[in-house]
């Protein structure tokens, strides 16, 4: 084959891909390019440092303010349960930041929610500590509150429209009559605690977190979540990604009417994009993901046992980006699928999901973006209307960071006597 030719079929495809991903009238992004705290709060050389090397005697402090001004609005006329939603919300998080060389990050401060509309207020106000250690420099450690938010798909894990608040798995509705509140983490949770491990390379991503919800008291089941998100891109053109995401409910030391629950989700898929006209901005895709679910509770009342449930279901996507603007069209197909952390949206059989996402203004201190999302509902018997759901999330996040001084230890008394690295030398 000439490369003229296998051009002219490059074109041929990406002009099919590009047809099919309309009719769309607006989407909904699945997440932002940038994580709502910045993924990397600092620029640092690479580093050549051995796990098991000692840190330098180095160390910075800043004062660091982030902030994410949100406004989500979902419209969905009543349908499928669903309940209209608008929220305007403000997450502020004010920290002190130690960097100890290029390896070591502490950030001690706290996390606020300022709500406004109907119930304007603080919404939540709670501590943000944070360690973040890099042995090696394309791998984090975290612990204690995570960097957030992971890239699943929707249907896998969706902060955009969690379970109800005060979700009981004692008196979950039967599927596929859910009801669920739109919502994201500034109007549910604005953390997450726990532990995570990301690597980050040019043509591979990993984030593996446990985030622990709840503790086992008298009025609530222990609760905490298990998440994998895994990417890989081969050749410029091939994707492969996988996912899952495990939500687990139990406790030993209270009784309660569930004693275990188990709710299970997994995606697998592979992608293919090309870059018709030689242009490098405008890119042509698609992608076919996997998703399997399990749901198992057992209890010793038979009045909320729930029979072991598993689903599946098949997303076929299409993809056109230019630039900052992206347009993806899919078509889900399921059967029996249901996630208690995904998007509600894809307990149904058939659904076509149309999405747009325009990144204004991408900078390393300011992002501003827009995304819209519309729900369709294919052929099914369940009596809902064609158009069931449109959602729109306009975002503008910030930081900024104060250098506030840099020091070195241990360091040299006036008098010249030196000072213990450590307060309890010699205790």
């Amino acid at each position: 084959m000439t490369p003229a030719y296998l051009r002219r079929h490059c074109r041929r495809f990406a002009l099919a891909i590009l047809l099919a991903s309309f009719p769309w009238r607006a989407a909904h992004a699945i997440q932002p390019v940038v994580s709502q705290f910045d993924m990397e709060d600092y620029v640092t050389a690479s580093s050549s440092h051995s796990w098991a090397q000692a840190p330098s005697d180095r160390h910075r402090l800043y004062l660091d303010v982030y902030n994410v001004t949100d406004f989500f609005d979902a419209e969905t006329g009543g349908e499928v349960g669903f309940a209209d939603h608008t929220v305007l919300a403000d997450t502020i998080r004010p920290t002190a930041t130690v960097l100890w060389d290029d390896r070591f990050r502490i950030q001690i401060g706290l996390i606020a929610e300022k709500a406004y509309g109907s119930q304007p207020g603080y919404d939540s106000v709670d501590p943000w500590l944070q360690l973040l250690w890099k042995p090696t420099q394309p791998l984090s450690v975290v612990l204690g509150d995570l960097d957030t938010p992971h890239y699943f798909l929707p249907a896998v894990f969706y902060p955009m429209n969690y379970f109800e608040q005060n979700f009981d798995p004692a008196n979950v509705p039967k599927i596929p009559q859910l009801k669920a509140l739109p919502a994201n983490y500034f109007t549910q949770s604005t953390n997450e605690t726990g532990a995570q491990v990301i690597l980050k390379k040019p043509e591979e991503y990993d984030d593996l977190f446990f985030n622990y919800e709840k503790q086992d008291i008298p009025g609530q089941n222990e609760k905490f979540a298990l998440g994998f998100v895994h990417r890989n891109h081969f050749w410029r053109w091939l994707t492969f990604n996988y996912q899952a995401h495990w939500l687990h409910y139990g406790g030993q030391f209270n009784p309660h009417p569930v004693e275990t629950r188990n709710d299970v989700a997994q995606a697998a898929g592979l992608g293919i994009s090309c870059h018709p006209f030689d242009a490098d901005s405008f890119i042509l895709g698609g992608r076919w993901t996997y998703l399997h679910s399990h749901l198992r509770q057992e209890s010793t009342d038979l009045t909320v046992n729930i029979p072991s449930t598993n689903g599946h279901g098949n997303l076929l996507e299409a993809i056109a980006r230019w630039g900052r603007l992206k347009l993806i069209y899919g078509s889900w197909r399921g059967d029996g699928y249901y996630h208690e952390g995904g998007d509600p949206m894809f307990i149904l059989p058939v659904v076509r999901v149309a999405t747009v996402r325009w990144d204004i203004l991408l900078s390393r201190d300011f992002n501003l973006y827009f995304e819209s999302t519309n729900y369709f509902v294919g052929n099914n018997d369940l009596g809902y209307s064609h158009d069931v759901k449109t959602a729109f999330h306009v975002q503008a996040s910030w930081q900024f960071s104060i250098p506030v001084m840099e020091w070195t230890s241990p360091a040299a008394s006036p008098e010249g006597v030196p000072i213990p690295a450590r307060w309890d030398y010699g205790i």
